[in-house]
């Protein structure tokens, strides 16, 4: 088990499945990792199945799976990760999911699609109130936004090819050695705070008087 990306996110790896927990205070918030494509080999087997597979890989929840009566109680989210290659055209702006779709990894999309916001705000009120928005505007907000989005998806990637290596493996799998290293001091958890509450470009909105 590592808490991985937050104190109340933990990933629990063993037997070639992987499970995500993330505590969301008055429940907790769940995610079964199965390679893309064999979703539906997995409910042909039976939600029976699927519980056993869960307590398997974290034994502390076999007296919980039977929550999960059937699969309409087990929703499929697929993960994908892309961009568009020009944000915007005449009139139009495109930020956030709209501009760029993030991996559910670490919950960074929301942070991604603010930080777009406060950049558009910053760099279009004066243009706006002058009237004078042009291309060169939005193609600035393309290329500040354009960097910590690549770089995010990039660290996104990283992680998500360490969870998806020990899927179907038959033996026990162990985080990385240098991962459990590293694990014994604080340097993760500041990379993790940065990474999560930060990000690699933090946005502060301008007061009005910087417009004048």
């Amino acid at each position: 088990m590592i808490s991985l990306l937050n104190p109340d996110l933990f990933l629990y790896s063993d037997h070639g499945k992987t499970l995500v927990t993330i505590d969301r205070g008055n429940y907790w918030h769940c995610g079964f990792a199965v390679p893309k494509g064999t979703a539906e080999k997995m409910q042909a087997r039976g939600i029976e199945d699927f519980r056993a597979s869960i307590a398997e890989v974290a034994p502390f929840l076999r007296d919980r799976v039977i929550e999960l009566r059937d699969w309409s109680d087990v929703k499929l989210l697929t993960v994908r990760a892309d961009r568009l290659r020009k944000w915007y055209r005449p009139g139009l702006l495109c930020i956030g999911d709209a501009a760029h779709a993030m991996s559910p990894i670490g919950g960074v999309g929301i942070n991604l699609a603010i930080q777009d916001a406060v950049a558009a705000a910053n760099i279009l009120a004066e243009p706006l109130r002058k009237g004078v928005v042009s291309g060169k505007h939005l193609a600035k907000i393309q290329r500040r936004r354009s960097f910590p989005t690549r770089l995010t998806q990039r660290m996104q990637a990283i992680i998500q090819r360490q969870v998806w290596r020990g899927l179907d493996k038959p033996q026990a799998a162990r985080p990385p050695w240098a991962m459990r290293q590293l694990e014994r001091t604080t340097l993760p958890c500041r990379m993790r705070t940065r990474f999560i509450g930060v990000g690699f470009l933090p946005e502060h909105v301008k007061p009005p008087d910087v417009f004048k």
